[in-house]
């Protein structure tokens, strides 16, 4: 959080809700239906639950946080092992037939013509302005664009670092960067971080009405997000450009910033200093808040974290330290409320964690569900019923789901 010119955190808190794993608030008839894609941070497995939490399909990963559905019904993913970041498409089965190798983190799109955006990093010698002399620190790290073909090839980039002085005067940050922490007896002292902006989103802007009168929202540019920074902006491309940038001291820690059919942005304002989470919308024009939830003490992901906008107009959430996603409607009211039972992948154990959750429609799944159409043939019902594919399974449990909780 940026206070009084320095630029603040705190260390990772876990937050803890005790209570059963699983599903604990199912308001069906206000939900949004559908299926929840989700993986344990840095974990072994990708998850596909329906609204009862029932898991639908799973998919083998490599120490992978974030996936998306491809039209075909295969996984895009990320992989970070050793010395061999990078992403992967894998068949229903878990087959991969298709990689890339590169020094990714973090977020990943695919455009229309196939080719893929994607956050990297470089290490470079630091630059000259960016540190007080006393804490610099040996090399800088930094985040860096790239456009990628199914070849591989890098086709086009952008290294923010050559950015600095649009991102500074767009929002006031100031040079040398103002990284400090807090000790413990109150006094505030200046570090220098080698990851200065930590970008954690990189999103294709979508067409919208803004973007047709307002070029710097235009479909076709990137909008990113700087957790280190406390600052999302948006990268033209044709300019080769930041062109704006907002939320220097008044989100905190913030992730995966989206923007709505409407131009509105919807964004996870993590608070790690302030410690306690809020998701907003905002009004990239005006920076007005136009909607926020928030918990206090009950709603805390210092890290990670991200937000969906659904159809129905309520909000997917992800509260990923606590292992959480719930879904609420625009008046704030908690319709799920999902706690991963998925524990102990991962690093350290930080399957618990879950990076980033969407919500995906029975359609948006229809190739998936075709490829497993023979899995349960033969199954029948409490009325020898015969259950002829996945999906009338799906059906059979969820309309039961539906009856037992009625009234």
């Amino acid at each position: 959080m940026y206070v009084d010119g320095h630029m603040l955190t705190k260390p990772s808190m876990d937050r803890v809700s005790p209570g059963p794993l699983g599903v604990r608030v199912c308001k069906r008839d206000q939900c949004f239906e559908g299926y929840t894609l989700f993986s344990s941070a840095f974990g072994y497995t990708e998850y596909l639950v329906d609204l009862n939490g029932m898991v639908v399909h799973t998919w083998p990963v490599t120490k992978s946080q974030l996936a998306e559905i491809r039209p075909n019904g295969n996984l895009l993913v990320d992989r970070y092992e050793q010395g061999r970041n990078g992403l992967d498409e894998l068949t229903p089965d878990g087959q991969c037939v298709w990689h890339w190798d590169g020094p990714y983190h973090h977020d990943f799109e695919v455009l229309e013509n196939g080719n893929i955006v994607s956050l990297t990093s470089v290490n470079e010698p630091c630059r000259d302005g960016f540190y007080l002399p006393e804490v610099a620190p040996e090399s800088l790290r930094t985040d860096v664009i790239v456009e990628i073909d199914r070849d591989g090839n890098t086709v086009w980039s952008f290294s923010f670092a050559d950015h600095i002085d649009e991102i500074c005067a767009l929002t006031g940050l100031p040079l040398p960067l103002p990284h400090a922490q807090e000790k413990v007896d109150g006094s505030i002292e200046p570090v220098g971080k080698a990851d200065w902006a930590h970008t954690n989103t990189i999103e294709v802007l979508p067409d919208t009405p803004l973007g047709q009168k307002d070029a710097r929202f235009r479909s076709g540019n990137l909008l990113f997000c700087f957790r280190s920074l406390d600052i999302i902006g948006i990268v033209d491309r044709e300019k080769n450009e930041v062109v704006w940038a907002w939320g220097l001291g008044i989100i905190d820690g913030p992730h995966q910033p989206t923007m709505l059919d409407n131009g509105n942005i919807l964004l996870y304002d993590n608070g790690t200093y302030r410690e306690t989470s809020i998701a907003r919308e905002i009004d990239p024009v005006s920076g007005d808040i136009l909607w926020q939830y928030e918990d206090g003490a009950n709603f805390y992901s210092p890290y990670r974290s991200g937000v969906q906008r659904l159809p129905n107009g309520n909000t997917l959430i992800c509260e990923s330290d606590a292992g959480r996603i719930f879904e609420v409607t625009q008046d704030k009211e908690m319709v799920w409320d999902y706690y991963s039972p998925f524990l102990g992948q991962g690093p350290q154990n930080q399957g618990r964690h879950v990076y980033r959750a969407t919500r995906l429609t029975a359609d948006e799944l229809k190739p998936l569900f075709d490829v497993r159409e023979s899995d349960f043939v033969g199954v029948s019902d409490e009325n020898r019923n015969r259950l002829m594919d996945f999906r009338d399974v799906l059906n059979y449990y969820e309309d039961g789901f539906r009856f037992s909780t009625a009234g």
